[in-house]
């Protein structure tokens, strides 16, 4: 931080190197002022925990998309990169780290970085140079109750790695902004350092969180572009060399860790969220409008134009403050998601893949009501606290429904999974539907999973049990496949020389057509067929084939 910003920790006062007291006294504020942010942002960080309803979170079943992150953690460690799909390398790794907490516990980390991202926007927003530590402080509350409070954030129960995107995009903001230093450029090596430490947190944030590509891209940007305005050529050279380096680093790290797990399937996915740029510029500002109208609901802003007044406040309040490069991250980032929308790269303003987005957006709001009410302290002393309460109370009432939102798709292979276990006897068989495969081998305690590649499926595989043959998981969504496993449990039911066939069916997120299969292939061998969890388990019951 520059010894100008006035919302600074206290400094050593002119003539006062050589005395001990002074210095004693200097330290003892320094210790003073650093407990009580730690002890605000430690008590806003505690609130995640009563704003989610944790209780819910590690008792409800994983649903599709969490089952496919979570089987990670049951397969060998060599198998991790063809597992993780869509999902970044250093999140998989982190989710084996949660040991307690139930089948469910793998909830509890993305929890950790939602609480992590309000501690990163309060140390970022005090970070600024307000005009006194109390503003400073002010502003911090704010932005670390943005964090914790918009209604993106409150829906965020669920195992993906968006909270750990909202995270690292908060603290390369952070980065950038104790970077900035316009007065003294690169001419100092502590500024060198800072813009090293950005790096640093680019490329090892995008280990964890793709995103971080985008807002490092946005930071080092905008930098670059401020060095080249203000003709600081020397700094410019500097920022370009760090950059070059950045980027060379990020492809390293996406083609070892990223392509070879990427669906190929991806982008037709999310075609409905990319800017139509094909239908020309009427259907592209439609869908911006649209979309921006959902987005002003992820921050919880009300109307489009309450989020666009907060936000272009914080872009103001940051160039008042003295921090022109950093007023400009959000803006260009926002730009950057844009672009990767027309070229079909990455989704537009989805609530869970533009998480990040909205937390940036919000953060940076939340400094422009911090702003606002400093212009109102010019009035009365009591006009920054005043209206930032009435600001915080009202946002929390809108807010509010929120709260312990339980919001997770009911979607259950637990019970089905469970049932089975308890029940199943010599002899008996298993046949998995497809998307079925990964849900049933997380809560399947027996033996470990392996994957077999497909290439019928987004994730471009399924989960299987080489030493169980007894489980048999189909590799398609077709009739055909469908009726293949019943054929081919009916057959080893046959060759053990069971006195009863007893098949368990999983197909959960079965088409019509397999389950119709399904049942057509059990009346062909003469099987009696059970629903007994409807939706989710069958059991088919006969005499063995003669």
């Amino acid at each position: 931080m520059r010894s100008g910003d006035r919302g600074a920790l206290p400094s050593a006062r002119p003539g006062t190197a050589y005395g001990l007291e002074p210095r004693l006294r200097q330290w003892t504020a320094m210790a003073a002022a650093g407990r009580v942010d730690i002890g605000l942002a430690a008590l806003l960080a505690a609130c995640t925990f009563l704003v989610h309803d944790v209780a819910y979170m590690l008792s409800a079943p994983l649903w599709l998309d969490e089952t496919w992150v979570a089987i990670s953690t049951r397969l060998p460690l060599s198998d991790i990169g063809r597992a993780t799909s869509a999902t970044p390398i250093g999140w998989s790794l982190l989710l084996r780290l949660v040991s307690f907490g139930g089948d469910q516990r793998l909830r509890m980390l993305p929890l950790l970085f939602a609480a992590l991202t309000v501690i990163a926007a309060y140390g970022y927003a005090r970070s600024l140079p307000w005009r006194g530590v109390g503003q400073a402080r002010l502003a911090a509350v704010l932005a670390g109750s943005a964090a914790l409070l918009i209604p993106s954030s409150l829906a965020r129960n669920d195992l993906k790695q968006y909270t750990c995107d909202a995270f690292v995009t908060v603290v390369i903001l952070w980065c950038g902004s104790s970077f900035e230093n316009s007065r003294s450029g690169f001419r100092g090596g502590v500024v060198r350092k800072r813009l090293a430490a950005l790096v640093v947190v680019v490329c090892a944030g995008f280990l964890f969180s793709a995103v971080s590509a985008f807002a490092g891209a946005a930071a080092l940007g905008c930098i670059l572009a401020v060095a080249l305005a203000e003709r600081r050529w020397c700094d410019a050279r500097w920022v370009a060399a760090f950059g070059g380096g950045t980027g060379a680093v990020l492809v390293v790290i996406f083609l070892v860790f990223y392509r070879p797990g990427l669906p190929p399937g991806l982008n037709s996915y999310w075609d409905a969220y990319y800017l139509p740029v094909g239908s020309g510029w009427g259907a592209s500002w439609s869908y911006l409008l649209t979309h921006g109208r959902a987005m002003s609901g992820f921050l919880g802003t009300g109307p489009l134009w309450a989020g666009v007044l907060t936000v272009g406040a914080g872009v103001v309040t940051l160039v008042r403050l003295g921090r022109t490069t950093t007023a400009t991250v959000v803006p260009a980032l926002l730009a950057i998601m844009i672009l990767l929308g027309a070229l079909k790269q990455y989704p537009l303003i989805d609530e869970r893949t533009s998480y990040f987005l909205t937390t940036a957006l919000a953060v940076t709001a939340s400094i422009g009501v911090a702003g606002i009410c400093g212009l109102l302290g010019r009035i009365h002393p009591s006009g920054p606290v005043v209206a930032a309460a009435l600001v915080l109370m009202t946002f929390t009432l809108h807010v509010g429904p929120g709260f312990r939102s339980r919001n997770l798709p009911r979607e259950d292979l637990r019970t089905p999974t469970a049932y089975i276990s308890e029940h199943f006897r010599p002899g008996d068989m298993v046949v998995v539907a497809m998307l079925s495969s990964w849900g049933f081998a997380y809560y399947w305690a027996k033996g470990t999973p392996a994957i077999r590649e497909v290439s019928t499926n987004l994730q471009g595989y399924v989960t299987v049990f080489p030493d169980q043959p007894d489980i048999i998981v189909t590799t398609d969504r077709t009739p055909a496949a469908a009726r293949a496993a019943i054929d081919q449990a009916v057959a080893a039911a046959g060759a053990a020389g069971v006195p009863a066939v007893r098949i368990w069916e999983i197909h959960q997120h079965a088409t019509l057509g397999e389950l119709d299969a399904f049942g057509s292939a059990a009346k062909a061998h003469g099987l009696d067929r059970r629903e007994l969890i409807p939706g989710s388990l069958g059991l088919l019951t006969g005499s063995p084939p003669g």
